[in-house]
């Protein structure tokens, strides 16, 4: 395992799961027919509500911006949901599809090397 970024925690014990870029609805549109339930969604906004749908579905939840009273933030509490907000995260696009693991202390770890 190798460290490879943190964030502000706001909800949860932290989670593991495949690593997915959320941006856009279109991104989100593409997800809603796949299995969910080993993916942990980074999005870049915290002003990203149309990731909403797809939250009950994911095993956590890392932001790039916004903090603990974000609306992110707290829709992510409510749905119980493992969240990191205000994440810096190395290489974001070499990680699409990779194994993660966030810990409740905000510590973002890489789960396999290639």
């Amino acid at each position: 395992m190798r460290k490879i970024g943190e964030g502000e925690p706001t909800s949860g014990q932290g989670a593991v799961g495949v690593l997915r870029k959320v941006e856009t609805l279109e991104d989100v549109l593409r997800l809603m027919d796949t299995d969910l339930s080993e993916t942990i969604v980074f999005t870049p906004s915290a002003s990203v509500t149309a990731i909403t749908p797809i939250l009950p579905k994911v095993r956590g939840l890392i932001c790039a911006s916004g903090g603990f009273t974000s609306h992110l933030a707290i829709v992510a509490r409510e749905f119980d949901l493992p969240c990191l907000m205000g994440s810096h995260l190395e290489d974001v696009d070499a990680l699409e599809g990779r194994r993660v693991r966030f810990t409740a202390q905000g510590e973002i770890f890489l789960e396999e090397e290639m």
